[in-house]
């Protein structure tokens, strides 16, 4: 039996929806990919996904804002890193719901063939 869910509050509602809208991005995607192998500077992250500089600081200020991502000032340098584990659950949800489709495709596949 499924478990009711929590009542939600239009404040609440709206914190979800800011936290969707900041992982709606396929450059923000990678950014957040990249930074659970391991944190960076924006020219690391530059080097390792392949974004424009200006993408990467433009995106790197949502994911923070949306507190998806934190930094920390190293020196000259400022390096950037998951911020909370909630990217991990998440990332987590979502692959194992892609894994899933793709075998049920592939099983649909052989029962077809």
């Amino acid at each position: 039996m499924k478990k009711p869910a929590p009542r939600l509050t239009s404040r609440q509602i709206a914190g979800i929806a800011a936290i969707f809208r900041s992982l709606a991005d396929a450059s923000r995607l990678y950014l957040l990919h990249a930074l659970m192998a391991n944190s960076g500077t924006v020219g690391e992250l530059v080097c390792r996904t392949g974004l424009q500089q200006a993408n990467v600081s433009k995106h790197l200020a949502g994911l923070l804002a949306a507190g998806l991502v934190k930094r920390q000032r190293k020196g000259k340098f400022v390096t950037y890193s998951i911020g909370d584990p909630l990217v991990y659950r998440l990332c987590d949800l979502v692959c194992g719901k892609l894994d899933r489709d793709l075998r049920e495709a592939v099983a649909d596949l052989r029962k077809a063939s």
